[in-house]
């Protein structure tokens, strides 16, 4: 009698347990379901962030090309926009030209020999030279 109570108690904690076991078993599936989802769901935003980064970062690159060819637009619109003067016919009286300058141009300023003229060129005096 005394077995019989004793295995009565055992089978009622056994089917406890299994009750206990079963409860926690749908807890956690229900848990772990959630937990996937949540998983899925951050992995969707997570995509969805980096798309948009992705998208930002081209539109920045695009933004910046748009405003260095503006950039370089205007400043070629700048440098074409000179004032037209016409030049000088005279020269300054403020700054005469260098002396430099004024030998340069009486150089270029060539005479014109006559035949038989002599004068006191080195060509023309190694020549005569030459030819006594």
């Amino acid at each position: 009698m005394e077995a019989a109570r004793e295995a009565e108690r055992t089978l009622n904690d056994a089917l406890e347990r299994a009750k206990q076991l079963k409860a926690k078993s749908r807890d956690a599936k229900r848990r772990l379901k959630t937990a996937k989802k949540a998983a899925k769901r951050a992995a969707k935003d997570a995509r969805a962030a980096r798309k948009a980064a992705a998208k930002a970062r081209r539109l920045y690159k695009r933004a910046v090309a748009r405003v260095a060819k503006a950039r370089t637009k205007a400043a070629k619109g700048k440098k074409e926009e000179r004032i037209v003067t016409p030049k000088r016919t005279s020269p300054s009286r403020n700054h005469p030209p260098a002396r430099r300058a004024e030998r340069a141009s009486a150089g270029t300023r060539r005479r014109v020999w006559e035949v038989g003229e002599e004068g006191t060129d080195k060509r023309s005096a190694s020549e005569s030279a030459a030819a006594s």
